[in-house]
């Protein structure tokens, strides 16, 4: 083999431009990519890389033919095709030989200059993100992460890429999501990545979707979560037509109980900023998950970002004052609105109008909308969608008590002939915090799905009759 390093730069230039996956890049950045290349010469039978050996480049094939040496086939490819870039990304072994079947020449790249170029130009990063999913989605290539064997696709955004996946050692499927290059080129970014896996794993709530663990590997992030058997409700709002005001009502007192947890010291005291219909998946039993933590904050970094979904956004985000939970409890109502008419309440043609009806126009009456609408939800909805927070409704019981259609805070103390256990607390109020023992009962109810009711009595108010049939 022979290393050539004077390279004709308008030759690799061609050569670069008709390679497939770099059709997108503009000239500067084929020209600074050649700049950095150097040649490889093969004759037949020389190993152009070795099974087990670390990744030390990536080659592009100018001409000749190599076969690739899987477990169970061997592949040919010829010119233009792309080797050895997810061993280079990943520092392990790699996974076959590859032998040159010809005399062949391929384009050498480097692992220093390769990460330079990634992160200087998100157009290639970008291509390395179409060429992971091509690897991920070939059974012969990647096909797992650690314990985690990769199935298939399951979603895209602009950050990341969602795989379903199985653990191969408990047998269960999960899904995995994918920082894409263009990101995670970024160590911003990337903080705030492994951030978002980081709040999620210490949010402990049947509402809020489960992390199992984070892995690091090919250059990027990769968050393992629980999977979801189900849709976001922007899904179901376009397949199925909008909600009723019952449907509405339960998945939101879910997500509710979801952004009390979140927010509660126990928990840091997280905002969530970005709560709207796609980041709500339900399942076939109406069961809802609040996902998608990616910009999630704690209180005393709330004003970091101005980030989340304009059309949710809460006026004092967008006035770039100090912010707390309540901007969720105004994109929850946002939500409600959304799930009940089919369309948020501020739209406009722009950006720009859409802040300026946020911040100057009042939603519309919902009841005009949804005449049968129950009197929680749309009180709910107006007080949510106030735009002084200080007038806004924000003790998280009190919006649960007005989203529940069937488990209240206001029953009758009598168990109702279809119960059939009653639990009786007495006790004695100085000291404990009543809101937050309410907080910790009804989170172990629901997180059983249990059909409750509760009553809060005080003794010199009303007489208790513990003696229940």
């Amino acid at each position: 083999m022979n290393m050539e390093k004077n390279i004709d730069l308008d030759d690799a230039m061609v050569f670069l431009s008709g390679v497939n996956i770099f059709l997108d890049l503009n000239n500067n950045i084929i020209e600074n990519m050649a700049r950095c290349m150097s040649i490889s010469e093969y004759t037949a039978g020389d190993y152009l890389i070795h099974k087990g050996n670390p990744g030390i480049h990536m080659l592009l094939i100018k001409q000749g033919k190599v076969s690739v040496m899987l477990e169970n086939k061997e592949v040919h490819l010829g010119k233009g095709a792309v080797l050895g870039e997810m061993a280079l990304l990943s520092g392990n072994p790699s996974k076959a030989d590859v032998i040159a079947q010809t005399d062949t020449e391929a384009f050498v790249l480097e692992p220093e200059d390769f990460q330079i170029l990634m992160s200087e130009y998100t157009e290639l990063a970008s291509v390395m993100t179409r060429l992971m999913k091509s690897r991920l989605s070939t059974v012969n290539d990647i096909h797992t992460l650690g314990k985690y064997q990769i199935l298939d696709q399951l979603g895209e955004g602009g950050m990341s890429i969602v795989y379903n996946a199985l653990d191969t050692e408990l047998g269960r499927e999960v899904a995995i999501k994918m920082l894409k290059y263009e990101i995670a080129t970024s160590e911003e970014f990337k903080r705030r990545f492994k951030q978002e896996a980081k709040i999620i794993a210490q949010l402990k709530h049947p509402n809020i979707l489960h992390v199992i663990e984070t892995i690091q590997d090919y250059s990027t992030e990769f968050i393992v979560m629980e999977k979801l058997d189900g849709y976001d409700l922007n899904y179901y709002l376009k397949h199925q037509g909008v909600f009723s005001g019952k449907k509405t009502s339960e998945i939101l007192h879910q997500i509710a109980m979801a952004l009390e947890h979140a927010n509660t010291n126990l928990s840091g005291g997280i905002i969530h900023r970005d709560v709207k219909l796609s980041n709500i998946v339900l399942d076939d039993r109406g069961h809802a998950k609040l996902t998608d933590f990616g910009i999630a904050t704690k209180n005393e970094n709330a004003s970091e970002h101005y980030e989340g979904t304009v059309l949710y956004m809460a006026p004092e985000i967008l006035l770039g004052n100090a912010i707390d939970h309540r901007v969720d409890i105004y994109a929850l109502g946002i939500t409600a609105f959304a799930m009940l008419t089919g369309k948020t309440p501020f739209t406009a043609s722009t950006i720009d109008g859409v802040i300026a009806n946020q911040l100057e126009k009042n939603p519309p009456v919902i009841e005009e909308l949804v005449p049968d609408i129950p009197s929680g939800l749309a009180e709910f909805i107006h007080r949510a969608l106030i735009k002084d927070p200080e007038q806004r409704i924000s003790n998280w019981l009190e919006i649960e008590a007005l989203l529940s259609h069937d488990k209240s805070t206001n029953f009758k103390l009598e168990a109702s002939s279809d119960m059939d256990t009653a639990i009786i607390i007495k006790m004695k109020g100085e000291g404990i915090d009543k809101d937050e023992l309410l907080r910790e009962i009804r989170w172990t109810l629901n997180r059983y799905r249990a059909d409750y009711e509760i009553e809060t009595v005080k003794k010199e108010t009303q007489e208790v009759d513990f003696n229940l049939d």
